[in-house]
């Protein structure tokens, strides 16, 4: 079951923050570079994806965050008891990407299992969002494998009023003695502010040291 809090705007504690920041419509982005060292040696000792390892502590540490959590149903500002990932791949022969999303996240190895097996099973989809109707408690996560980039900026046009955030990891590169990966998180500062940003990658350094 889907579970969600209506926020009463009148006792809402950022109140004005929010209807401020929603008349303007603002959004800010920041990249941050993460170091994947341990994880990427946890990754290959115990043959797991990379890819479902960072979704899933992603993921984890967007749920710590109650700021990062909120949403708009019916016109009535919400926050999610817990989201889940909605995380892009890629086909190789036809050189198109798609959408496709975890709704358990027990634990890391657990994951991994179904990330496996959905990849598998859709690996030849030629449809953006081969799953069906995507649930309404995501995090968008993408990536972009290829390329180590300093900033990544996204522009989401005429989906007004959208406070849910979206993630972009990059291609994690060698500086000095670790990897690192470059993370951009896009956010409405109607909800988040640059400290809960901060946070964010506070806790998501953390878990990916675990």
């Amino acid at each position: 079951m889907i579970n969600y809090q209506v926020i009463d705007l009148e006792n809402f504690p950022r109140r004005n923050y929010y209807e401020y920041f929603m008349a303007t419509d603002t959004t800010f982005e920041m990249t941050v570079k993460i170091d994947v060292t341990q994880a990427v040696k946890k990754c290959k000792d115990e043959s797991i994806s990379f890819y479902a390892y960072s979704i899933f502590n992603l993921t984890k540490s967007v749920n710590k965050i109650p700021n990062l959590k909120y949403a708009h149903i019916d016109k009535q500002l919400v926050e999610w008891q817990e989201l889940v990932p909605t995380f892009t791949n890629f086909n190789q022969e036809t050189g198109l990407f798609y959408n496709l999303w975890l709704e358990e996240l027990t634990d890391y190895k657990s994951v991994d299992r179904e990330y496996k097996r959905l990849i598998k099973d859709y690996a030849n989809t030629t449809h953006i969002v081969p799953m069906g109707v995507v649930p309404p408690n995501v995090v968008n996560i993408s990536s972009i494998p290829w390329m180590h980039f300093e900033h990544f900026s996204s522009h989401q046009g005429a989906i007004k009023n959208n406070v849910t955030p979206m993630i972009t990891s990059g291609k994690y590169e060698k500086v000095g003695s670790q990897l690192l990966m470059p993370v951009n998180i896009k956010v409405h500062h109607a909800t988040v502010d640059g400290y809960h940003v901060s946070l964010f990658f506070e806790i998501l350094q953390r878990e990916m040291n675990l």
